[in-house]
């Protein structure tokens, strides 16, 4: 009864602030997309998805109701790409019913909100307002989340025990059902708000710095080994784009004066049993994908489905997981024509984030978001298209960078190359 309550009060917040003012639809469908999550660890039903969904359906009513001179240019071709995979996902789950059913109709209907409505309610004016959306409310949201986790660890011992040889080491985790969840959200956060913080000026700055200092603190004692790297690749990104090589070896220096610090600490041999912990079974949940992939080749084994389809050829452990790694768990499940389509988006959209980064204030920032969430793809099972936020929030970065343009984004680089 308290989860119905609270996802009635959810759903009724999100869509009025949507319906009330449209520009306020990609930070809302952020917001509950880590809601999802947030109740997901407190009850696993399909109540979950109920906030993403109402939004969306209000998204969806204003955009087709907005006059379509008022929207934004946008990619012909990237929208292709999202379309034809969303309708192959339909032809595989008619094939091969997912185990969760609402797959069939959650990938349109998210492919649909992010590539076709959220870009008819970008207007001129609104240009650059959806990803500063996206990179506040991430930047937030990890603070916040890091906070809480840290303080349910610190105070309530409330956290997940990671063995680490003799040792049990307490990471935090807290609201989330899962430690990675947490690490996966501040990989995001980190670059995100020290995207913030290099582009906004005055006492702002520092603001947004305390914010980066507040999410790393989540990351690093969330002990997600894999969101440690996808968020120092975002910062790397962040760094060369801003200050060219010079950032580049500011955090490396930064980076190796860290690891010092953390080895004189914790010791060599224990950081060695912290990193193997959890890593040395994906090879094998890889080579296993891939084994699934001869024998179903072209339709794969349908959305949701992977981890029945592994479970085969992994060790009883690790029966249940899905590849970890989003490229694969494409190919298993939608097979070769689907991640075919998603590497089609992926590509459109770095090839056009990275053209357009030098024209836009926010575009180094936005770059360091991305390559965060393309690293985290590769080893962990982001699934284009999905509602989650590690599922959402890949999908919208691909979406954003090319489809939520405003008539005045990338104006500079047209006149540049006349």
């Amino acid at each position: 009864m308290t989860e119905a309550l609270v996802v009635v009060i959810v759903s009724v917040i999100g869509s009025l602030l949507v319906f009330l003012r449209p520009a306020n639809a990609p930070a809302v469908l952020v917001a509950d997309s880590i809601i999802v999550e947030i109740l997901h660890a407190v009850s696993s039903s399909n109540l979950e998805y109920i906030p993403w969904l109402v939004t969306g359906l209000v998204v969806l009513l204003v955009a087709w109701r907005r006059p379509q001179r008022d929207a934004g240019s946008r990619s012909v071709g990237l929208g292709l790409f999202a379309f034809l995979y969303a309708l192959w996902a339909v032809v595989v789950c008619l094939l091969h019913l997912p185990s969760d059913r609402t797959y069939l109709v959650g990938i349109p209907f998210v492919l649909l909100v992010t590539f076709w409505a959220l870009p008819r309610l970008m207007s001129a004016h609104e240009a650059t307002g959806p990803f500063v959306q996206l990179l506040t409310t991430t930047a937030v949201a990890g603070a916040v989340l890091a906070a809480s986790a840290g303080i349910a660890a610190l105070h309530s011992h409330i956290g997940f025990l990671v063995p680490v040889g003799h040792r049990h080491l307490l990471a935090w985790q807290w609201p989330f059902a899962n430690k990675n969840t947490l690490g996966y959200l501040e990989a995001w956060a980190v670059p995100a708000a020290a995207g913030l913080a290099v582009i906004t000026p005055g006492a702002g700055r520092a603001l947004w710095w305390l914010v980066a200092l507040v999410a790393a603190a989540g990351l690093g004692f969330s002990y997600a080994r894999t969101a440690w790297i996808a968020a120092v690749v975002g910062v790397l990104l962040l760094a060369i784009g801003r200050w060219r090589w010079g950032g580049f070896l500011g955090v490396i220096v930064v980076g190796l004066l860290g690891a010092a610090a953390v080895i004189k600490k914790a010791g060599l041999k224990r950081l060695e049993a912290l990193w193997g912990h959890g890593l040395s079974g994906r090879t094998g949940l890889w080579r296993a994908a891939l084994t699934v992939t001869r024998h179903h080749p072209l339709f794969g084994v349908g959305p949701g489905n992977s981890p029945a389809a592994l479970a085969p050829y992994v060790p009883p452990s690790f029966r249940g997981l899905t590849p970890h790694d989003a490229i694969l768990e494409t190919l298993v499940e939608l097979g070769i024509p689907g991640v075919l389509l998603l590497l089609g988006v992926v590509i459109m959209a770095v090839r056009a984030a990275f053209r357009r980064a030098p024209t836009w204030q926010h575009g180094w920032a936005w770059i360091a978001l991305l390559g965060a969430g393309l690293t985290e793809m590769l080893a962990e099972s982001a699934f284009f298209g999905g509602i989650s936020f590690e599922d959402y929030l890949v999908t919208a970065l691909l979406a954003a960078v090319v489809m939520w343009r405003g008539p005045g984004m990338g104006t500079r680089a047209r006149r540049s190359r006349r």
